[in-house]
C-alpha cells in the first residue's frame, strides 16, 4: 500500500532578515516515502491503516455474498411467483443497503484515516523542525512522486540521508509506543490516502 504523508515545507528564515547574497541557502528534501521504508513506527502508522480498510473490506463482503446467494435462488424453478416477487424485492432492498455499507464505508475509512495520519504528522514534522534547526537549515523540500518533476537532478544518497536520520529519531523517540491514534482531535494532515475500501463487483 503505497502511502504519502503530505507535511508543509519548513522555513526556518520566514521571519528573519534577508540573507546577504554570498551566503548560500542550506536546504534539505524530506520524503515520506523513504520514511515509510525505513521507518519500523512508520510501517506499523502503514499496516494499522491496512487493518481498518481490511476489517471493512470484510464487511462488504459477507453481504455481496448474501446478495448473490439472494441472485441464486431466484433462479430457482422452484419458486412461486409469490416467493419470487418477495425475493426480488428483498434483493432489490439488499443492493440498496450495500451500496449505502459502502459508502459508510468510506467516510469511515477516511475518519480513521484522518485520525491515524494526523497523529502521525503531529510525531513527525517537530522531529523534522528539529533537525532543519540543528543543521540550521534555510528550507526543506517535500519530495513525492507528484512532485519529482520539480528536481532535474538529485544526488540519491543526500537526497535520502535526511530522511533517514528523521526516521532513526521517530523510531528512537517513540521505541514500544503504540502508533494507535491517542484521541478523537488529533490534527488532520494536510493530504491523506486515496485508497478506498470498495466492495467488490457483483458477477452478473
Amino acid at each position: 500500500m503505497r502511502r504519502i504523508l503530505a507535511l508543509a515545507a519548513i522555513t526556518t528564515f520566514a521571519s528573519a532578515p534577508m540573507m546577504a547574497q554570498d551566503v548560500a541557502p542550506r536546504f534539505a528534501i524530506f520524503a515520506p516515502d523513504q520514511l515509510f521504508k525505513t521507518s519500523a513506527r512508520a510501517k506499523k502508522v502503514v499496516e494499522q491503516l491496512d487493518g481498518v480498510g481490511k476489517g471493512l473490506q470484510e464487511k462488504l463482503v459477507v453481504k455481496q455474498k448474501e446478495l448473490e446467494k439472494m441472485a441464486e435462488q431466484l433462479k430457482s424453478p422452484g419458486l412461486s411467483d409469490e416467493g419470487r416477487a418477495k425475493l426480488q424485492r428483498d434483493l432489490q432492498d439488499g443492493e440498496v443497503a450495500f451500496k449505502r455499507a459502502q459508502e459508510d464505508s468510506q467516510k469511515e475509512f477516511n475518519k480513521e484515516s484522518d485520525k491515524i495520519y494526523g497523529q502521525f504528522q503531529s510525531e513527525v514534522g517537530p522531529i523534522v523542525e528539529e533537525l532543519s534547526r540543528e543543521r540550521k537549515l534555510h528550507v526543506v523540500f517535500q519530495y513525492t512522486r507528484q512532485n519529482a518533476g520539480m528536481f532535474a537532478f538529485t544526488d540519491e544518497k543526500w537526497a535520502v540521508e535526511f530522511t533517514d536520520e528523521i526516521a532513526k529519531r521517530y523510531d528512537a523517540k517513540f521505541e514500544g509506543k503504540s502508533a494507535a491514534p491517542q484521541s478523537a482531535d488529533a490534527p488532520k494532515p494536510a493530504a491523506k490516502p486515496a485508497a478506498k475500501p470498495a466492495g467488490p463487483k457483483k458477477n452478473g
